[in-house]
């Protein structure tokens, strides 16, 4: 709390009992008794939020790691000749077509 002691002075020595004037009290303390915190959400605020989740997990997902069997299996295809992929199959993954 910020005091001007010369205000403060000029009080005590007047000897009011009066209410000390307001200059005892700084600027925010002034705001932070009269003010009071609130917070909502709109519908939209709302909906983007949970966008944002559902990309956040989409990315989770296409950016994590395949598992160790899955690419094993398509290691032991190639070595034994079995591993065959269409052009059809390469085009669509190139365009992002999932079929």
């Amino acid at each position: 709390m910020n005091i001007n002691t010369n205000v403060y002075k000029q009080y005590v020595k007047s000897g009011s009992t009066r209410k000390a004037p307001e200059l005892f009290y700084s600027g925010v303390e002034k705001a932070e008794a009269r003010k009071t915190d609130s917070f909502s959400l709109s519908s939209n605020a709302s909906m983007f939020r949970e966008c944002g989740r559902v990309i956040k997990s989409a990315v989770a997902e296409a950016t994590s790691p395949a598992p160790d069997e899955r690419i094993n299996a398509i290691r032991q295809k190639i070595q034994d000749g079995s591993y065959n992929v269409s052009a059809g199959q390469v085009a669509d993954a190139i365009l992002g077509r999932n079929f």
